[in-house]
């Protein structure tokens, strides 16, 4: 799922209902005019988007050194929902890694499959930041409930090493637009395939490239997008409807990540807010769009989804895969609505009407995970991320 919190009241206008009611010349005309509207563009960071503390760390990491370097390049990995469900721990030739379980995103992610899979993007990113920074990395995968610790990167000295794919992490983000639908070449996903190198063993990656196929998943998409009540629930929760909820949280979602042109953003935060029941229809509504224009659809598949080295080998790939589309000026967007219905009907003891159709349509019954690539129509932005101090355990 991609959003998430509690129900408010509705407002009796919704952004919808505004926006195909008023033609966008006479908003504007409204908003020049009205000095109280002018304050709550203002106020809503209408002219500060990716502005604030709550996007320094995306300016920063570049500039750090040592183990605090490899420290300020994992908060920027990409993770479910924007929770950031991580903490770390620093030595002078060590870094720690906890799993945060506070923020799990609850009947979305009932196993923690996606909570695992965001601290391997995490550790992807520490491993191509510390070599980087003259380390040779090396991984340990050490899981401890009690504690939370999954993983230790131990930081032994090396030759200075800045892979493409370190280039790209300041410049890596979800983009969520509706993309062209213009077909990637072949080249590319062959390329993209081979990040699958022994360090991440036993993931893999394959596509889904054909129109049948990719209607097929599109379509599974959506019905999966029609989320049970408590997945709503808590996938709202993580959304931020204010400026200063983002500056204030650092996490989550908001508007200006959801792929929208700018002057729909900018109207977007100046309306009244959404309740869920409307959040959770246009979210299905852009599901539709974002899943209908994709150029391809990635699927990493493991031997075990359910064992901890490998979904932290699959988010390692994953986070390659979108490091290297960042690299490469393609879209690039997870969409796991389909793996998060198939953990919540196992975690109530039943089994899940998706399992069979994904099984079919990928040939695989250990999928970790599903993205989509394909030319954007508008750029991606950053998203808030907590700093440095915030994480460290």
């Amino acid at each position: 799922m991609q959003q998430s919190g509690s129900s408010t009241r509705q407002s009796p206008l919704s952004r919808r209902s505004v926006l195909r009611g008023i033609g966008l010349g006479a908003v504007t005309l409204i908003v020049v005019a009205d000095a109280g509207l002018a304050y709550r563009a203002y106020d809503q960071g209408v002219f500060s988007g990716g502005r604030g503390p709550a996007f320094d760390p995306w300016r920063a990491w570049d500039g750090l050194t040592g183990p605090e370097a490899v420290v300020g390049a994992a908060v920027l990995a990409a993770n479910a929902h924007n929770s950031q469900p991580w903490m770390f721990a620093v030595s002078a030739d060590r870094v720690d890694v906890f799993a945060d379980r506070s923020r799990a995103t609850g009947a979305n992610d009932p196993l923690l499959r996606e909570l695992d899979i965001s601290l391997g993007c995490a550790i992807e990113n520490m491993m191509l930041t510390a070599r980087a920074n003259g380390f040779t990395p090396e991984l340990v995968t050490r899981p401890q409930k009690r504690s939370g610790l999954v993983a230790t990167v131990h930081l032994w000295p090396g030759p200075v090493v800045r892979d493409p794919l370190f280039e790209a992490i300041g410049h890596r983000h979800s983009n969520r637009s509706e993309y062209t639908g213009e077909a990637v070449p072949a080249s590319t996903l062959t390329d993209m395939a081979a990040l699958a190198d022994s360090d991440v063993d036993p993931a893999r990656l394959q596509w889904l490239t054909g129109a049948i196929d990719r209607r097929r998943f599109a379509e599974m998409l959506v019905e999966a997008t029609r989320a049970p009540n408590q997945q709503s629930m808590d996938s709202f929760a993580w959304w931020r409807g204010s400026w200063d909820e983002v500056q204030e949280h650092r996490d989550g979602l908001n508007i200006d990540g959801a792929g929208l042109p700018s002057t729909i953003r900018s109207l977007g935060k100046i309306l009244p807010p959404s309740d869920r029941s409307a959040a959770d229809a246009t979210f299905l509504d852009r599901t539709r769009l974002q899943a209908g224009s994709a150029a391809a659809f990635g699927i990493v598949v493991v031997d075990n989804p359910n064992r901890l080295h490998d979904r932290l080998a699959g988010g390692r790939l994953l986070q390659r895969a979108h490091l290297w589309a960042a690299a490469h000026g393609l879209g690039f967007q997870h969409m796991n609505q389909v793996t998060e219905r198939i953990d919540r009907d196992h975690d109530l003891g039943r089994s899940s009407s998706f399992e069979e159709p994904l099984a079919a349509l990928t040939g695989s019954t250990a999928v970790l995970g599903a993205f989509r690539i394909g030319t954007p129509t508008v750029a991606g932005v950053a998203s808030p991320r907590r700093s440095i101090e915030e994480v460290l355990a």
